[in-house]
C-alpha cells in the first residue's frame, strides 16, 4: 500500500519531456479517532506535456492518513514515448517508487495490493515452453499429435521451434519418425538427429538427409529403433498458411502394438520469430 502519513508527505510524478500524460488516483482519508469513518476521493491531473515533476497526490490534512488505492498513469500521445517516474515526496525527501518508458497509447498501473504494472498495446510475440505431461503412443504408421506439445500459431507469420524427445520403440526393427503438422503451411524447414539404436556401446545417430519442407512429414526415414528410452532432437522454421494449432507429430514406422512411446518429459519451445 502507499500511505501518506502527514500532511508534508504527497506523491509525485516525473516526466521526461514533450507528450501527453493523463493521471488518476484514487485514495480513501482515514480520519484520527477510535471510530474514524473512511472518506473516498480521488485527484485528475491532465495533459502533462513537459518535462516536470507533478503533484498526482496532494498531502492529506492533519490528522489524516491518505491510502492509496490505485493510480492511472496514461501517455495519450499518439506518437511520443514518455519517461514517467513516481517519487515518494516526504517532506523534500525523495523516495522513487518505480520508472518506466511509456509507448504511445500505454499506462502505468499501480493497483493496492498488486504493485506497479504497464498495460502495453503491443501484441506480445509468441514464446511458449511445452511439456509432455504423460506418455504418448503411436502404434500406427499415421502421423498423429503429440499430446502436450501444441500451440497456437497465426497465418503468415515466421516461428522457429526445438524439441526434444524421448522415446522407445517396440523392438529394434521398429524405426521412430518424427515431424510437423497441424496447420498447412507457406513454407518450413526442419531437421531432426536421433539416436537410432539404443545399445550403448553400439548406439549409432542418424539424421535426415533430404530438406523436409512439407507437414506430415517424416524428418528422417529409420527402419530401426532404440528398445530403450533414447533421445531425437528436431529443430526447425515454417510460415503458416492459416492460423490455427501447431503441432510436433510422431508416428511409427510400422504399425505394431506401442510401436513409438514418446515418454513424459519431452519437451517443445516455439517462438516468433519475425523481427
Amino acid at each position: 500500500m502507499l500511505n501518506l502519513i502527514a500532511t508534508t508527505d504527497k506523491l509525485q510524478l516525473i516526466t521526461s519531456g514533450a507528450g501527453s500524460i493523463d493521471v488518476h488516483a484514487s485514495f480513501v482519508d482515514l480520519p484520527s479517532g477510535s471510530n474514524p469513518t473512511p472518506v473516498p476521493s480521488r485527484q485528475n491531473t491532465g495533459a502533462i506535456n513537459t518535462a516536470t515533476t507533478t503533484d498526482i497526490v496532494a498531502a492529506p490534512a492533519a490528522s489524516t492518513v491518505r491510502n492509496v488505492k490505485t493510480l492511472h498513469i496514461c501517455n495519450i500521445h499518439a506518437t511520443l514515448a514518455q519517461d514517467v517516474t513516481v517519487q515518494y515526496n516526504q517532506n523534500g525527501t525523495l523516495i522513487r517508487c518505480h520508472k518506466e518508458t511509456l509507448q504511445a497509447g500505454e499506462a502505468l498501473e499501480y493497483i493496492e495490493g498488486l504493485g506497479f504494472f504497464v498495460i502495453s498495446l503491443q501484441t506480445r510475440k509468441l514464446d511458449t515452453k511445452l511439456r509432455v505431461a504423460s506418455d504418448v503412443t503411436n502404434a500406427t504408421t499415421s502421423f498423429a499429435d503429440i499430446t502436450g506439445l501444441t500451440c497456437p500459431v497465426e497465418n503468415g507469420k515466421n516461428y522457429c521451434f526445438e524439441t526434444h524427445l524421448y522415446h522407445i520403440s517396440n523392438a529394434t526393427t521398429t524405426g521412430a519418425q518424427f515431424g510437423i503438422g497441424g496447420v498447412t503451411m507457406n513454407s518450413m524447414r526442419i531437421s531432426a538427429i536421433d539416436v537410432i539404436l539404443g545399445s550403448l556401446t553400439a548406439a549409432t545417430m542418424g539424421s535426415n538427409t533430404t530438406d523436409v519442407t512439407a507437414v506430415n512429414t517424416a524428418a528422417m526415414a529409420e527402419t530401426t529403433g532404440a528398445a530403450t528410452v533414447v533421445m531425437a532432437i528436431m529443430s526447425g522454421w515454417f510460415q503458416p498458411s492459416q492460423t490455427g494449432t501447431f503441432a510436433i507429430r510422431c508416428a511409427s514406422e510400422v504399425a505394431v502394438a506401442s510401436g513409438l512411446i514418446v515418454k513424459a518429459g519431452s519437451w517443445a519451445r516455439v517462438w516468433e520469430a519475425d523481427n
